[in-house]
């Protein structure tokens, strides 16, 4: 059986790079969040890479051998570490990447300088890879909840492969320069690299592809459940969890309220001052609901510029302090981003012996929310027990 051609392999594998570029956003499509964007990038910063590399070696009396050789390895090492961003996005613990931007960056230094030793730049270049491949790799493995464990197995245990084959050609090169005098030598260690790309492309782009499909139904999921333009819960999902909320405070005696918000003068608000602030209005009073409720509060668009707040654990007392503070920041903020100051009426119940279904104790947080508005609104009334 005649050896393995490392430079038609390598060939090869640049060609399916380069299809896996092109390929990926044609599937993927152009309206991608940015973990799948830096997966897109890595792919075609490695695509680049490789290129350079082939042109460099195989057509090195055409092309700046040295100029090229050292773009490659830049392309190559920034594609591993946009790969790792792509990852850290994706698993919802994103890192800081200026570590290996720096190594990226000092590769490349050193590798142009000392491109006329080849053990030097052959042991540098494959050891700040391998080092880069093994931080995607405990990107891609470590515990992520939120995440499925497949594709991050997948793409993990291609990066962890990759490293011992990168890791061991560097000391080839370094240390036993005569058995890979060059990057295609027919040398076991650099036939089975070379093998392992194509098979480590395949299933990365197959893993990337999981993680891509397994964010868009993420997306999806939250779309389903989510007002478009506050960003809190729409009133179908906000009413779902609420009775989960509502159940288990029965069940367990605790205490319960529930803030029914409506914004006044909303209409002379649209009418005077256009939709556009309309809507700003409520993105602000959404955004002032987030920052001001605790982690396992509720807060719902109900409807219009209708919100609904329910509160766990929370009494009467508590209640009203956190109605206070809310329309404290909602004036100051309002003045400041709008240009006039926003005010609220509200209804407040607690849970009471007589709430056996979440409607009743909307029905009695609404009917204090209309006496709100009789009273003069920019006020809270607490529902009769």
């Amino acid at each position: 059986m005649p050896p393995l051609d490392v430079r038609t392999l390598m060939m090869m594998f640049t060609v399916n790079v380069f299809a896996v570029a092109l390929a990926l956003p044609a599937i993927m499509g152009w309206r991608i969040g940015p973990a799948a964007r830096q997966a897109v990038l890595s792919t075609g910063l490695q695509a680049l890479g490789w290129f350079g590399l082939v042109l460099s070696t195989l057509w090195r009396d055409l092309w700046p051998d040295q100029l090229l050789s050292t773009l490659a390895m830049a392309g190559i090492s920034a594609g591993l570490v946009t790969l790792w961003r792509a990852l850290a996005l994706w698993t919802g613990r994103e890192g800081r990447a200026w570590p290996l931007w720096t190594l990226t960056g000092l590769m490349t230094l050193g590798y142009g300088l000392g491109f006329d030793s080849y053990p030097w730049r052959v042991g540098l270049a494959n050891g700040v890879l391998g080092l880069q491949m093994l931080a995607v790799t405990h990107a891609a493995l470590r515990h992520s909840p939120q995440t499925g464990w497949r594709w991050r197995a997948l793409i993990g245990s291609c990066m962890a492969a990759m490293a011992v084959a990168t890791f061991w050609r560097g000391v080839l090169g370094a240390f036993f320069t005569a058995s890979y005098p060059y990057l295609t030598a027919p040398h076991p260690v650099n036939q089975a690299a070379a093998v392992l790309s194509h098979v480590t492309l395949l299933l990365s782009t197959v893993g990337i592809l999981m993680a891509y499909r397994e964010e868009a139904e993420r997306q999806l999921r939250e779309q389903a459940i989510t007002d478009g333009l506050t960003g809190l819960l729409n009133r179908r999902a906000w009413t779902e969890r609420a009775e989960a909320l509502l159940s288990d405070a029965r069940r367990y005696g605790q205490p319960l309220a529930l803030l029914m918000i409506d914004i006044d003068h909303f209409k002379r608000v649209n009418d005077e001052r256009g939709h556009a602030c309309g809507d700003q209005a409520l993105q602000l009073l959404s955004r002032m609901l987030r920052e001001e409720l605790r982690s396992g509060d509720l807060a719902g668009r109900y409807g219009g510029e209708e919100f609904c707040l329910l509160l766990t654990h929370t009494r009467e007392g508590p209640a009203l302090s956190l109605d206070q503070r809310l329309r404290q920041c909602l004036r100051l903020q309002s003045e400041q981003e709008l240009g006039f100051v926003l005010e609220y009426s509200a209804g407040l119940a607690s849970l009471g012996q007589g709430d056996i279904t979440l409607d009743d104790l909307l029905r009695r947080a609404d009917g204090a929310l209309y006496e709100a508005k009789r009273a003069g609104r920019a006020q809270v009334v607490l529902a009769a027990r």
